[in-house]
């Protein structure tokens, strides 16, 4: 894409409007995607040019310190409230009604082949496409009855932020325009399309810039009484490679042959094989840059031609880079420039969770208490950076010998920044295990934090009995098609001393349906710590069909029984 623009005081004396315009570098092009943005200064407030000065430049610095795995909308709007509230803190608290920094804002991010837009106030974005030019954006403003509107929304105005949020395709060829109240409320569509029809095809920086003063001059020479500012935007391309491309550029690099002990890879020399796979290959090597032992991790040759698995191995670098907590495993990328595809992580010295259950066959309460506890600090990491681990289970969780768990494994992580890119293979199939994966992510294809929550649950059901809360499943028997047909088995089935309070803890986090999950994982960390009563309560109000079918069964039967033999010896 292309950026253009030009700004003027018109007829006034003082230019309150700003425009800003970024294409960063390439890794931050992918995830967060490039910005137009314009403001324009309520007149009426004593630091107008300020606030929309500050509006422009601290939304596109803010934007791209968000991290780079959040969705477009949570980082845009995190950082549009926390720039409304310094605003609104500027005003002078005794003359609420004229605050002193104000300011329309209108903002543009263009990532892969969506536009999205966010808009306070009477500044514009439109559209040309095609020879016509659309209003996208809705004015924030209300006729008085006079020549000019009352603003009715803008930035600063009040502690509660309301924004409008669009999302539009793009194609190739559109132009975008932002624009403020002293251009678009003086000058025609007619003649705005003439302008912006005398652009060629593929149009400069320097003439999207020319043809916004052109623009510009002609609303001051229609009578604006305004500052005049215009922005154009040009959408040169968009991602739209094909399923081979991709394909290509993810084999770009070759899987390393499987190695021996002593062989030596980059640098990384192997002391010992931990694990080997059909899906991979795991060695503890040792580099002379480096203190500690590390593992090296390698995909299988046998998925050479699996783009979907290749895929999931390459993020899991990238997210293991951008997560840091004591309770999740560190990923760091291989040599640079290696011709080969691995990468690097924290060497853990211990044993999985599935091993420890082994071992453990009957913990107590707080020992399973600790680990969850643990585990659900990981997660909550995963999830203030909107990513789903979607393959929890018990071989995906490291616990060494001082008992400090590391979440593991994050090829099938969630991101929800790439999510929004149409320069990945999209999924197919549901991603995760057996027995573990969430029932929505079955049924639907969908996942988010109660998804992990629900294998977490699960964990903590398998810790305790040895089994699983459903009836495990054969992959040729997930025939389910809705949440009901999940049926709870009692964890006091398995281990009859296993306190009331608790098994309502694991059912409500084993729930099917993720409308009936606990709804944070503070909740089901509290749960485990203590009994809630009123479960209790409520519980035992059911009746006894509802609470213990088998047992409401076994007693009907009884009772039948009963009868009939009293009628056969009368």
């Amino acid at each position: 894409m292309f950026f253009g623009g030009y700004s003027s005081a018109g007829i006034k004396a003082e230019n309150q409007d700003a425009f800003a315009a970024l294409v960063p570098k390439a890794s931050e092009l992918q995830a967060k995607g490039a910005i137009a943005t314009l403001a324009d200064g309520v007149s009426s407030a004593s630091k107008a040019a300020e606030a929309a000065q500050l509006a422009v430049t601290q939304f596109i610095n803010e934007y791209y310190a968000t991290p780079e795995t959040w969705s477009t909308q949570k980082s845009a709007a995190k950082v549009l409230t926390s720039l409304n509230q310094w605003l609104f803190s500027q005003g002078d608290m005794f003359s609420k009604q004229q605050q002193q920094w104000l300011t329309t804002f209108s903002s543009l991010i263009l990532k892969s082949t969506t536009g999205y837009i966010f808009h306070v106030g009477d500044s514009r974005i439109s559209k040309y496409r095609n020879q016509h030019i659309e209003q996208i954006t809705r004015d924030h403003n209300q006729k008085n009855g006079g020549n000019r509107a009352i603003l009715t929304r803008a930035l600063g105005a009040d502690n509660r932020l309301k924004v409008d949020v669009h999302q539009v395709d793009l194609q190739v060829g559109d132009i975008f325009m932002l624009s403020c109240d002293g251009v678009h409320d003086f000058i025609s569509k007619k003649k705005l399309s003439a302008f912006l029809n005398t652009l060629p095809k593929n149009p400069t920086n320097e003439d999207l810039e020319g043809v916004s003063q052109l623009i510009a001059e002609q609303a001051i020479a229609d009578g604006s009484d305004d500052n005049v500012s215009c922005l154009l935007v040009h959408v040169n391309n968009i991602p739209q490679r094909k399923l081979d491309e991709i394909e290509r550029d993810l084999q770009n690099k070759a899987i390393p042959p499987a190695l021996k002990v002593g062989m030596n890879l980059d640098g990384y020399k192997v002391r010992k094989i931990i694990h080997a796979s059909i899906r991979s290959h795991l060695y503890l090597v040792e580099h002379e840059n480096e203190k500690l032992p590390m593992v090296l991790k390698a995909p299988s040759a046998n998925f050479v031609d699996d783009a979907i698995y290749l895929q999931g191995f390459m993020r899991e670098a990238w997210v293991g880079e951008r997560v840091n907590h004591a309770n999740v495993m560190r990923i760091n990328q291989g040599a640079e420039n290696s011709k080969f595809l691995y990468h690097v992580c924290e060497y853990v010295e211990g044993q999985t969770l599935s091993e420890w259950m082994h071992d453990n066959p009957k913990p107590s309460i707080a020992q399973v208490r600790d680990i969850i506890r643990q585990i659900i600090a990981a997660l909550r990491a995963f999830q203030r950076l909107e990513l789903v681990h979607r393959d929890l289970k018990p071989d995906n969780v490291m616990i060494d010998s001082f008992g400090q768990i590391k979440l593991i494994d994050y090829g099938t992580v969630f991101v929800a920044s790439l999510d929004e890119n149409q320069e990945s293979i999209r999924e197919t199939v549901p991603q995760g295990s057996l027995n573990y994966i969430a029932p929505e992510t079955l049924l639907h294809m969908q996942a988010d934090y109660r998804s992990d929550l629900f294998s977490l649950g699960v964990i903590c059901y398998e810790m305790l009995t040895g089994e699983l809360p459903y009836k495990p499943m054969k992959r040729a028997e997930v025939t389910f098609s809705a949440y009901n047909q999940w049926k709870y088995r009692s964890s006091k089935q398995f281990r009859h001393e296993l306190p009331l309070w608790l098994d309502l803890a694991l059912e409500k986090a084993t729930a099917a349906d993720p409308r009936s999950r606990f709804q944070a994982f503070s909740e089901l960390q509290a749960e485990l710590g203590k009994p809630n009563s009123s479960a209790i309560e409520e519980y035992q109000r059911q009746p006894l069909l509802q609470r213990n079918p088998v047992k409401f069964w076994q007693g009907l039967s009884f009772l039948l029984a009963t009868a009939l033999l009293i009628s056969l010896l009368n």
